[in-house]
């Protein structure tokens, strides 16, 4: 483990302590670069506690308090019976920027204080909204993003406090549905093809800003369309954080992390045509693994934009 990430991490079981210490706390969870052993001088650390209810502003001021930390908005009771119901970034004080940087004009009522002092991305859910986004993606196939990224954070962070707890949902989310990996790929491709689409125009027009940012979103659901193949929750990943993953995937295109990389560069025409046969490589793979998916894909996977070429000229 590198040292950024090790630091990061000694913290977050510090402050999993503070919060262990609150009797409704069930489990604590790192994510993200911290958790993937992946983070530099840079990364923040984000954490997801799940609580049997969720805390009163009480609570949360004890919490900080014990931890050192700092609420980046100010407390307040939370939203329930959603996913990130809770959301609480706080900031430690006593770790301090080493470059002066800027609020921005959405910050600039935080202080110097909170904008130079090390950020902790802090979500909060109760065991009620845990049961209800198991039920609408386990039973009832929904896809929906919050749920998603929720259970994502279950299943695939490091879990610092109520490691038992964490396996049994583990193991109910280890036997992803087909009827969900279905609902997720149809839903990844519809998009993927849209872009596709109107990648495919910008190209011509050379309008290379537009053109980079749909290629974006076409990696982003290519990586959807894979995390479905291989049962595995999460949303809008990342291909960087994901690139080890990738390569551990027991279905993946071959080298897909690198030719997500090599797609982003000129010439345009060359970088969509590569993102178009890495695309349906994946949707090949799609269709090899979950059954019922070929003629319900075919309706989306059109290349072609429309094209008006205005009536005939006598």
């Amino acid at each position: 483990m590198n040292h950024a990430s090790q630091w990061r991490l000694e913290n977050a079981r510090a402050i999993t302590e503070a919060f262990a210490a609150e009797a409704e706390v069930e489990v604590v969870v790192v994510t993200g670069a911290v958790a993937d052993e992946m983070a530099d001088d840079y990364s923040e650390t984000h954490m997801h506690v799940f609580w049997a209810k969720l805390p009163s502003v009480e609570q949360q001021q004890r919490v900080l308090d014990r931890a050192g930390g700092l609420s980046f908005y100010g407390l307040g009771e939370f939203e329930k019976g959603v996913p990130a119901e809770g959301y609480a970034p706080f900031v430690l004080p006593a770790i301090v920027s080493i470059t002066e940087g800027t609020s921005g004009y959405w910050l600039d009522d935080r202080g110097q204080q909170k904008n130079s002092a090390y950020l902790v991305e802090l979500e909060n859910d109760s065991l009620e909204t845990v049961e209800l986004s198991m039920r609408q993606a386990l039973l009832e196939h929904r896809v929906k993003r919050a749920n998603f990224d929720m259970l994502g954070t279950i299943q695939q962070g490091r879990p610092l406090y109520g490691e038992a707890l964490i396996e049994q949902w583990r193991q109910r989310l280890n036997d992803y549905p087909d009827e969900l990996k279905r609902a997720m790929i149809e839903y990844a491709t519809a998009e993927m093809w849209q872009q596709i689409r109107y990648a495919k125009v910008l190209a011509v027009r050379e309008d290379v800003v537009d053109y980079f940012r749909s290629a974006t979103i076409i990696a982003h659901n290519v990586l959807k369309v894979l995390f479905a193949v291989n049962g595995l929750f999460g949303w809008q990943e990342t291909p960087k954080r994901y690139a080890n993953r990738l390569e551990r995937f027991a279905i993946t295109p071959d080298e897909c992390y690198g030719r997500i990389g090599r797609a982003f560069e000129p010439p345009l025409q060359q970088s969509l045509e590569d993102l178009i046969g890495l695309a349906r490589e994946t949707i090949d793979l799609a269709i090899a693994n979950v059954a019922g998916l070929e003629e319900v894909l075919g309706k989306y996977m059109l290349d072609e934009p429309r094209r008006w070429l205005g009536p005939a000229q006598s």
